[in-house]
């Protein structure tokens, strides 16, 4: 049997015209990979990518939350990433 891991993402990309925030429920097992925090130097064209982790707690559920951004996450930004999330779970109907 296998656990499912519920996570947000958000996305903050210009060059791919990718914002806002999506959802994902997948199986945690062996082949599941989770995007560990880095900078991805950027290549072809594109800008660094930032990966930061963030947490939520919402309801009786911790929701990790994955943020790719091509720009580095001040205290504001993060505070302002949690208030979407929070807002994109309360029209999730969760």
């Amino acid at each position: 049997m296998t656990k499912n891991i519920e996570f947000i993402t958000f996305y903050d990309l210009d060059r791919e015209n990718k914002h806002g925030f999506s959802s994902k429920d997948i199986p945690a097992n062996e082949r599941t990979l989770i995007l560990k925090e880095q900078i991805i130097p950027g290549a072809f064209g594109y800008p660094d990518m930032y990966i930061r982790h963030m947490k939520l707690r919402y309801g009786n559920q911790d929701y990790p939350i994955i943020c790719m951004t091509d720009y580095e996450l001040d205290e504001v930004k993060r505070l302002e990433i949690i208030a979407g999330a929070v807002k994109f779970l309360e029209g999730s109907g969760v």
